[in-house]
């Protein structure tokens, strides 16, 4: 974001070494997270999820760089094995629970993460200094960290509050039922950064329409993973527990929605503005929807935190819509002179 701010393509602003160095640092603290939460527990820390968390990090980073570096073909060489193993983990689980499937993920991720590593090694060197790559990184990363605990915080009260069964409800419908959509989302955002950055300097209007599009199909995905989620939630297709994520369908969509469009417009605000603009704007959404959750769930129970996700979507909604008309306006020095 910083480089293209800047006027730098996107093979001139990203490095391999930089992609490494942070894919190593925050590999390490996934270990040390990890092993401590699970020492929290009964069992003890188990080596095998503590190196998995660290193969999940070191094997994201080289992805991700070769999709955003538009080297897509061995992007997908890295995703195959990963895919095949992830096949073959999930087929163990279903035949017999105590097969490793642990061990077999890990493999998948290890072949996956030495293939793209291999080829994210013959990029060619981008060495030209980016203004200000620092405080945008940083406080990006603070964004994914408020956000987070917005969206977690209500559901941790609930677990604290309410019935086991509603607990159960809200998490399935946001890890089965719309988890699939969600990760299609997470997985095709590198492809829209690419191309916003692709449009140069000056095209407002331009980026505009292209976010427009993955709005519409992003809200195109959710409502279909609702609409499913609720046709076999109501038919007792998938069992008793399964029926539990009826009630919390529309406002963990609505949330998902909420959080597409804010997040696409101030994907959209990144390339105008300086990186301190958007990432008021996040704390202040993200402020307003903790106390919201905290304070409707700690009075009305389930109902309340059901109030406040739909509550909360439509004002991430409307401040998504505030941001798009004012950068949807085209540059009267850049394209309206072109045209």
């Amino acid at each position: 974001m910083a480089g293209a701010r800047a006027g730098l393509r996107v093979d001139e602003a990203l490095s391999s070494r930089s992609v490494a160095l942070t894919s190593a640092a925050f590999a390490v603290l996934a270990v040390a997270a990890s092993t401590a939460w699970l020492a929290l527990g009964s069992g003890g820390p188990d080596l095998f999820l503590a190196v998995l968390a660290a193969l999940i990090v070191l094997a994201d980073g080289p992805h991700y760089l070769l999709t955003l570096r538009k080297r897509f073909a061995s992007a997908i060489l890295g995703a195959v094995p990963y895919a095949l193993a992830s096949a073959v983990a999930v087929t163990l689980a279903l035949l017999d629970p105590v097969k490793p499937v642990v061990v077999v993920w890990m493999i998948g991720l290890a072949i996956a993460l030495a293939l793209s590593w291999v080829a994210a090694s013959r990029l060619p060197t981008a060495d030209r200094d980016v203004p200000a790559v620092v405080g945008t990184s940083f406080r990006i990363s603070a964004e994914a960290l408020y956000s987070a605990l917005g969206s977690q915080l209500g559901i941790l009260i609930i677990y604290l509050i309410a019935v086991p069964a509603a607990t159960a409800g809200i998490r399935l419908a946001y890890s089965v039922v719309f988890a699939p959509v969600f990760s299609i989302i997470q997985a095709l955002t590198p492809l829209l950064l690419v191309k916003m950055s692709d449009l140069g300097s000056g095209a407002s209007s331009r980026r505009a329409r292209t976010a427009t599009f993955w709005i519409l199909g992003g809200l195109g995905g959710v409502l279909l993973s609702g609409v499913i989620g609720w046709v076999i939630a109501t038919t007792g297709a998938a069992g008793e527990t399964y029926e539990h994520t009826a009630p919390f369908l529309v406002p963990v969509g609505a949330a998902l929605a909420g959080n597409l469009v804010l997040d696409t417009a101030l994907l959209l605000l990144r390339f105008n503005a300086d990186s301190r603009v958007p990432h008021r704007i996040r704390l202040a959404v993200v402020a307003v929807d903790l106390v919201t959750q905290l304070a409707l769930t700690l009075t009305l129970g389930l109902s309340g935190l059901v109030g406040a996700l739909i509550a909360m979507a439509v004002v991430k909604f409307l401040v998504g819509v505030v941001i798009f008309r004012a950068q949807a306006r085209p540059l009267p020095s850049t394209e309206t002179r072109s045209a």
